[in-house]
């Protein structure tokens, strides 16, 4: 983020609400969605259930230089990147290279390391498995 320096502890909190916490149209879409019984939540937490191992499954093919936490009630995956790039400069760099986008971990405040998050929830099984396999590529390039 691009702002005064004064301002930027202060900006940084209300970045994390917005963040965290979803706008209310959101949450009136789900409230939508749960009013309309089982069988649509359930089938959305299969698909994301399937996409969830797609990317943990080719998260875990590069773990000496890609460490995952894995979220337990959050559609996120918290990876510690082995490299000398700042997260920054690494999401400049899959974005440009190799066209998938992650959001670095400054954003949640880690300034220490290089931290990538990557949400997977609203991705079909396809374009799970199309952009973990980017995001793969472009870790194993930019650790080197």
């Amino acid at each position: 983020m691009v702002v005064p320096e004064h301002l930027s502890e202060a900006i940084n909190k209300i970045q994390d609400t917005i963040l965290i916490c979803p706008p209310v149209v959101s949450q009136y879409a789900a409230l939508g969605a749960l009013q309309v019984g089982k069988s649509y939540p359930l089938e959305q937490l299969k698909t994301i259930s399937q996409v969830r191992e797609i990317c943990l499954n080719a998260l875990e093919s590069i773990g000496d230089i890609c460490d995952v936490a894995t979220a337990e009630g959050a559609f996120y995956f918290f990876l510690k990147i082995t490299t000398d790039k700042n997260d920054f400069q690494l999401v400049k760099s899959l974005i440009e290279q190799q066209r998938v986008a992650v959001l670095p971990g400054s954003t949640f405040g880690i300034t220490e390391g290089c931290y990538l998050r990557l949400a997977y929830a609203a991705l079909s099984p396809e374009t799970a498995l199309t952009a973990v396999e980017r995001l793969v590529k472009g870790l194993r390039y930019f650790s080197q």
